[in-house]
């Protein structure tokens, strides 16, 4: 098992390219390789960089995921109305959400390419964050209409395939226009419970209808949701780590495991967890990002500003890491770190000296 330190030495490597896989594609002679696919993802993150949705948004193979949820009858007979195709339509904005994620300060990137050797798929992990919120894509590609396009792939955060995703939105969607009182109802129910607190009646309700719901992908969003406002902390993750037997897939309980232990200041769990999810995700450096924090919370400040140093130099200058390199300083009353990292917000943010003593005031020196 790697441990966090690996993560270090790994980061250096993240742009290195390994040894390629080659496959002929039989559409229009296009190679499918290593090389080219990820020149394919490298030009949908650098569009997202660029303030540009188009490429992602039309990276997909529209005509393929449609045929995939054609397996539905109720959807099937949707897609040839314009309400049914509009809400297939409605999935399609990945790019726009990518952007508006760069734009509020977070950031998205290609991971990595991998060969999955079971099934001789290509695959590409892209990477949203902003604001501790996380998230993987992982895509697989192939051929259509003479050029690389997106097939399926698998939303960590959702626990589903894409394809799975779309024909659920276009389901439910459909349901509520037309049958209202189905499980649409009972999504309902549950959502407005534990919106307005009521989280153990929520997760009743959900343990109830767990046969009805458990194929949707919103069930087990809305479980963990309830779960964690109701389960005490101690057993929280064995409770997350049980759902595994009842569908959720591993990745996105890995995903949940580690927030709850950053949240915790378990380092040494956390340490664990990422690295089981490098093991599907890839390395990336948000995950020192991620470790750092923790290590704030269980203050081990020295390790959380190593993290945080580390991840600089290959994320572009988010302000989580400024604002911890802080949240460190201060707590080991280095004034003299604490006011040159703070001087560094006028080069990266744009903040005037007014600025500046406004965020002292507020999130450090408001006994002052």
């Amino acid at each position: 098992m790697r441990t966090i330190r690996d993560i270090f030495i790994a980061c250096t490597l993240l742009f290195l390219v390994g040894a390629c896989h080659h496959q002929q594609s039989t559409e229009d002679s296009i190679i499918i390789d290593e090389e080219s696919i990820t020149a394919f993802a490298m030009q949908i993150e650098q569009s997202v960089v660029n303030g540009n949705p188009k490429v992602y948004n039309d990276a997909f193979d529209k005509d393929y995921l449609k045929s995939i949820i054609r397996d539905n009858s109720i959807v099937n007979s949707s897609l040839d109305a314009d309400f049914g195709q509009e809400y297939f339509e409605s999935n399609f904005h990945l790019g726009d959400e990518a952007v508006q994620v760069v734009d509020n300060g977070g950031d998205f990137r290609f991971v990595r390419y991998y060969l999955n050797v079971e099934d001789s798929t290509h695959h590409i992990v892209f990477r949203s964050y902003n604001d501790f919120t996380l998230n993987f894509f992982d895509y697989i590609i192939d051929t259509a209409k003479g050029q690389l396009a997106i097939k399926d792939g698998f939303i960590y955060n959702t626990g589903s395939h894409f394809s799975d995703i779309i024909r659920e939105n276009v389901l439910l969607n459909v349901l509520y226009k037309t049958n209202p009182e189905c499980i649409t109802s009972t999504l309902s129910t549950i959502k407005e419970l534990g919106g307005s607190g009521k989280h153990k009646e929520a997760l009743q309700q959900l343990r109830q209808h767990e046969m009805e719901l458990r194929d949707l992908s919103y069930y087990w969003q809305l479980y963990i949701i309830n779960l964690y406002q109701t389960c005490p902390k101690e057993h929280y993750i064995d409770s997350l780590k049980q759902l595994e037997t009842k569908g959720l897939d591993p990745r996105m309980s890995l995903l949940h495991q580690m927030l709850f232990y950053l949240n915790e200041g378990m380092a040494e769990a956390n340490d664990s967890t990422i690295n089981q999810l490098i093991e599907y995700a890839g390395d990336d450096p948000i995950f020192l990002l991620i470790f750092g924090k923790t290590n704030y919370y269980a203050k081990s400040y020295e390790t959380a500003i190593g993290c945080y140093e580390t991840a600089e130099q290959y994320l572009p200058p988010l302000w989580d890491l400024w604002f911890g390199k802080l949240e460190c300083y201060y707590a080991m009353n280095d004034q003299e770190h604490f006011d040159q990292c703070l001087e560094t917000a006028k080069k990266n943010y744009g903040m005037t000296d007014e600025e500046l003593s406004e965020l002292k005031k507020k999130h450090f020196f408001k006994q002052k």
